[in-house]
């Protein structure tokens, strides 16, 4: 009698224990699968040439996990994939997607205000050489960062350029995975 009330309450404490433990691990899944919402609303991405043809063997990879939909239009891109940002990204971003032009009174003035008294345009610090095993996915409209990743290359040879690509498009899909 008593040893068997004794091993109902070590089980029921038990069963308490572990369904305490499920429900900390499916609010921990919520909260990881919550992490980056910004992530989750991308379905359809463009991506920029990259060194060593990363693009290319990323869009293969993309397109065949199902990750995004890879598009040759970036106007139908919900964010681009680049491995450099900065000024020479900004003035890719400005000739993909160009502001709607407005004209006004002060044009005429502004059109020079980035030359120098020579009518020479400033010339303006740019980084010359790729991030080097970074890789960013841009939000198209806010052009907010909403995905990076630090994964360096060891060469530009194709076999160690496409296991990148599959490191690259595995992370992705494991962050996605609650999606």
């Amino acid at each position: 009698g008593d040893a068997a009330q004794v091993l109902r309450a070590e089980r029921c404490a038990t069963m308490e224990v572990m369904r305490r433990m499920i429900l900390m691990l499916c609010a921990l899944g919520t909260a990881i699968a919550a992490t980056n919402p910004q992530l989750n609303a991308v379905h359809t991405v463009y991506l920029l040439p990259m060194g060593g043809s990363l693009d290319q063997y990323l869009a293969t990879r993309l397109t065949q996990l199902g990750l995004f939909q890879v598009v040759t239009d970036p106007q139908k891109a919900d964010a681009i994939f680049t491995d450099k940002i900065g000024e020479g990204f900004e003035g890719k971003m400005q000739e993909l997607f160009p502001p709607p032009e407005a004209k006004s009174d002060d044009e005429d003035k502004d059109k020079d205000k980035d030359k120098d008294p020579l009518g020479k345009p400033y010339a303006r610090p740019q980084s010359s050489t790729r991030g080097r095993g970074t890789v960013f996915l841009v939000d198209k409209q806010s052009r907010n960062v909403v995905w990076s990743i630090y994964w360096p290359i060891r060469s530009s040879q194709p076999d160690d350029v496409n296991r990148r690509a599959d490191q690259i498009a595995e992370r992705l899909r494991k962050e996605l995975k609650g999606k």
